[in-house]
């Protein structure tokens, strides 16, 4: 990628949060829910034992759970069947609570090294459409940034170099 001069060179590790919350890749719905609750936050990385990052889990993916979905097309044997979902909402919310984080978590890592630049992770949110993502280095994680933390910084660094541009 070439490098403009501009703060959009800056790297994400110089931006990122790094007191970020993770929970287990035991830990159950229910405590996912009470993370995302206490951190006022939308989604936390997964670590196995050995602290690695394994997966994401977000409200989105919580939400799909919940959903109703109707009408169901289910193939069976080469009959299909339309099923309408006639669980109830408290049914769902208990089945929820107490499913592995893993059973809905995105295991498919999106993530970016802390060398990247600020426009690198603007990029790679935007096109995979996610709010944020995890920063590794030598495979750990480091922190996290998101689109809210990259457009602070814009709106920011914009407001700093008009409060300068007065000032002259």
């Amino acid at each position: 990628m070439s490098k403009k001069n501009n703060e959009m060179n800056k790297k994400v590790n110089e931006i990122m949060k790094t007191d970020v919350y993770t929970v287990s890749d035991e830990a159950t719905i229910k405590d996912v829910l009470q993370a995302l609750v206490d951190r006022k936050t939308s989604g936390v990385p997964i670590v196995n034992a050995k602290q690695q990052v394994v997966g994401f889990i977000s409200d989105g993916d919580i939400m799909k759970f919940i959903a109703k979905q109707n009408p169901r097309i289910i193939d069976m044997t080469s009959f299909i069947t339309v099923w309408y979902d006639t669980e109830s909402f408290e049914k769902k919310l208990h089945d929820l609570m107490e499913l592995n984080v893993m059973e809905l978590a995105t295991t498919r890592l999106v993530s970016v090294e802390t060398d990247y630049d600020i426009d690198e992770v603007a990029k790679v949110l935007g096109e995979k459409k996610i709010k944020k993502v995890p920063v590794l280095e030598d495979g750990k994680l480091a922190g996290i940034i998101s689109r809210s933390d990259i457009l602070r910084y814009i709106l920011g660094t914009y407001l700093e170099k008009e409060a300068a541009a007065e000032a002259e």
